[in-house]
């Protein structure tokens, strides 16, 4: 007997399921999106139409965000252990924006360090459980889309280079964020609105729904510091390849002078 299709569909609309075809589907065109917006910013780089396109992506994530941030606080919607826009990606969304438009040095180490050491790793190991039916699943995609969008225009079009200084400042400041936001999920959460706490940057007691590499590092407390700790060695394996190609145009420095 054929499987019924639209009961199919319908399961896709309802429920996202990590490491599926679908899965890979969706990962593909937010890739698309991403490489596509930087190529056409290196091919329109130091005219009217890069900053027209820049501006155009800066703005549709200022709206998209500002409209996620309204969605997730409505009555319907709200749960204060994850509503509140306290993860990395909440922030790293407005971040991203502000980079773009400012070129401030301090921001776009943020912006390159959360959107393509850190938030990437939403395309491979999503916490969506929402189907392509439900607001979740867009504002999850289309957010992470715009985030790791814009560290990746930043280096592409905008020429940002990390160095090791913006990586260390950037693991500092991490530890610092971490640092406040378990006090938010142990005592604030729990003093303001009352249940067990929160899970803001996944550091908290509980575990998100869908099974991720969280579900391998241990208990809580332990988990979160091992979660620390490979939130320092993504940074700075984000960091390692243009750390490596300063090293070997250094080495090749001494020889272009010597012919």
């Amino acid at each position: 007997m054929m499987p019924d299709a639209s009961a199919q569909t319908w399961s896709w609309a309802a429920e996202f399921r990590a490491f599926t075809l679908f899965h890979l589907v969706v990962a593909l065109i937010c890739a698309t999106l991403i490489v596509g917006s930087a190529v056409l910013g290196r091919r329109w780089r130091g005219g009217p139409r890069e900053k027209t396109l820049r501006l155009t992506w800066v703005w549709a994530t200022i709206g998209w965000q500002a409209f996620a941030v309204v969605w997730w606080v409505l009555p319907a919607n709200f749960d204060p252990s994850t509503s509140l826009p306290l993860h990395l990606c909440d922030l790293a969304a407005w971040v991203a924006p502000l980079a773009l438009l400012t070129r401030d040095k301090r921001l776009r180490a943020i912006l390159y360090f959360w959107g393509i050491g850190l938030s990437t790793q939403a395309f491979f190991t999503p916490v969506l459980r929402s189907g392509y039916g439900t607001y979740e699943f867009w504002l999850f995609w289309v957010g992470h889309t715009q985030i790791v969008g814009s560290a990746v225009y930043d280096v592409a079009v905008l020429g940002y280079r990390p160095t090791f200084a913006h990586w260390w400042r950037v693991v500092v400041f991490n530890v610092a964020l971490v640092g406040v936001v378990v006090v938010v999920n142990e005592l604030v959460v729990p003093a303001v609105f009352g249940g067990p706490g929160a899970n803001y940057w996944y550091v908290g007691r509980t575990l998100p729904a869908a099974k991720t590499l969280l579900n391998e590092l241990g208990p809580w407390p332990m988990r979160a510091v091992w979660l620390a700790l490979l939130g320092i060695a993504a940074t700075w394996l984000a960091w390692a390849p243009w750390g490596v190609a300063g090293w070997i145009a250094r080495r090749r420095a001494p020889d272009r002078a010597d012919r």
